[in-house]
């Protein structure tokens, strides 16, 4: 799947966020379509991985009621389900790290050590330092 993303509008997506991204539309999201929203900037709309079994008829599974939508603020993508029918998706917008926690823990795990890698985890940022960083810390208090 190509990414276009990085020539549109004023996002500035990150080289490790790009990767994660590409790789749960690639391998983890089903029936993934890119739309366009205004200024310029697209959002990714899939079958929620979360809820989208829980649909009666095959038409109701194959909705895409998941999204991927850039903000600006955190220079991150958010994942939201419309449909907000199971508690992993429920309660508003997730980061990208909740989001890939809630879908494959080491996955999740190896993007925060991605990111701590690159200095950008911890305070001030929307990323927590990987779990196996943080024991280290402790242990050398």
């Amino acid at each position: 799947m190509k990414s276009s993303v990085k020539f549109m509008g004023q996002v500035k997506e990150s080289p490790i966020d790009e990767r994660y991204r590409l790789l749960l539309l690639n391998r983890y999201l089903k029936n993934v379509k890119e739309v366009p929203v205004a200024g310029g900037v697209s959002k990714w709309v899939f079958c929620c991985p979360f809820c989208s079994s829980l649909g009666r008829t095959e038409a109701r599974r194959n909705e895409r009621k998941g999204a991927l939508l850039w903000n600006a603020l955190q220079n991150s993508w958010v994942f939201f389900c419309v449909r907000q029918g199971s508690a992993e998706c429920s309660g508003g917008g997730k980061t990208l790290e909740k989001f890939l926690s809630a879908l494959d823990e080491d996955l999740a795990e190896q993007y925060k050590r991605d990111r701590w890698h690159s200095g950008t985890t911890g305070k001030g940022h929307n990323c927590p330092v990987p779990k196996a960083i943080q024991q280290v810390h402790k242990c050398s208090r």
